[in-house]
């Protein structure tokens, strides 16, 4: 990690995530002298219910393993099922990064297993989820709507049952083109933070043709190498992976590429 508290002057980033999500990322880019630009390419919303529905909170209740696929999840979860941190006391629990264990244990649960990058299907080289200790477990994943599969259909694999509860949606900001354009020519970012594949597909799919070289010209630091792959795919050619599920590892990641620079 590079520790000069000026690292990133004169430079600016686009930090693409949700913007409920982005303050404390952009704090840090500022901390290192850094301009972050914070226009999202994802917006989080609560699915429509306003409280868990019965069949949820058996769900819930009946699971022996929970995971949670992001803060998001248990952000959202919490204003559905005020109860949930009571309810998972005596369940194994399970978080995709040390941000998502961290807001997981900033609301009272004592006891979270994590992984630190990788993605979700990371989680299955945890021991709680083994095929030994997973067999004829029920394993209930909370995330938001339409995520992969890939975790699922492994886990019934090793013979788990396993269930969703789906607590949020991803949707695609309303910026218009023109307005896209401006802000590429007005801020004229220097590097990018994606930290999703949706926020990947939109910030592609909004940003005008005119633009397209500039785009994937654009220096990004993403979170996972299942991110880097798609990135590439679309044409990217200067990207650096975060080494861990994190603010700061994402920093880490800005600063080591600018470095190499």
């Amino acid at each position: 990690m590079i520790n000069s508290d000026t690292a990133l002057s004169g430079k600016k980033v686009w930090v693409t995530r949700p913007a409920q999500q982005s303050a404390e990322l952009c704090r840090m880019i500022k901390e290192r002298k850094g301009t972050p630009l914070n226009l999202p390419t994802m917006i989080i919303r609560p699915v429509p219910q306003k409280v868990f529905t019965a069949e949820d909170t058996r769900r819930l209740t009946d699971a022996d393993i929970v995971i949670f696929i992001s803060k998001n999840a248990v952000l959202h979860s919490r204003d559905l099922f005020p109860r949930i941190v009571a309810v998972l006391q005596e369940k194994t629990v399970l978080a995709t990064g040390r941000a998502t264990a961290g807001c997981l244990l900033a609301l009272g649960l004592e006891r979270v297993e994590c992984i630190d990058a990788g993605g979700s299907e990371a989680l299955l080289n945890l021991p709680a989820l083994t095929a030994m200790e997973v067999r004829d477990k029920r394993v209930l994943i909370i995330r938001g709507q339409g995520g992969r599969e890939e975790l699922r259909d492994r886990l019934l694999a090793r013979a788990a049952g396993v269930d969703y509860l789906e607590v949020y949606r991803r949707e695609k900001p309303d910026i218009s083109q023109a307005d896209m354009a401006n802000f590429w020519h007005d801020e004229t970012p220097d590097a990018l933070i994606i930290t999703s594949l949706t926020g990947l597909d939109n910030l592609i799919e909004l940003t005008p043709a005119a633009e397209s070289k500039r785009l994937y010209g654009t220096a990004m630091v993403v979170m996972s190498e299942r991110i880097k792959q798609h990135a590439l795919e679309a044409g990217f050619v200067c990207i650096t992976v975060a080494t861990d599920n994190s603010d700061a590892g994402l920093v880490d990641a800005l600063l080591n590429m600018n470095e190499a620079g």
